[in-house]
């Protein structure tokens, strides 16, 4: 690969790296504004719920389950490589997961050699 590919590959991976940060922080948000626990079927916005793990689900609006899922994906950087001990094929799921956080650090080190 030439270096026009590492600086895209490097800069794919710091966007995907800032997007589960934020998708962290949001987390974060949502454990200090709404009450833990499970809501009534009217209730609108999400939540963090604990049903053997934490988790978070979103009801009441449009798009919901969409943004749900993407408020779970930080926790599934860290249960994923748990579950792989029950469901081997999870391993696709895990390096799909860690893609770009170890593509970060490779391109990275290929920059600096090919800069140096």
């Amino acid at each position: 690969m030439n270096l026009r590919h590492w600086k895209l590959l490097r800069n794919l991976s710091i966007i995907y790296i800032l997007l589960v940060i934020g998708l962290f922080i949001a987390n974060m948000i949502i454990f200090n504004v709404v009450e833990y626990g499970t809501k009534p079927i009217d209730f609108v916005g999400c939540y963090a719920y604990d049903a053997m793990l934490v988790g978070f689900k979103c009801s009441g609006f449009l798009g919901s389950e969409i943004f749900g899922f993407a408020l779970n994906l930080p926790l599934y950087h860290l249960y994923m490589p748990i579950f792989v001990l029950f469901n081997p094929l999870l391993i696709f799921v895990v390096l799909a997961l860690w893609f770009f956080p170890v593509m970060l650090l490779v391109s990275i080190a290929k920059l600096r050699r090919q800069n140096a």
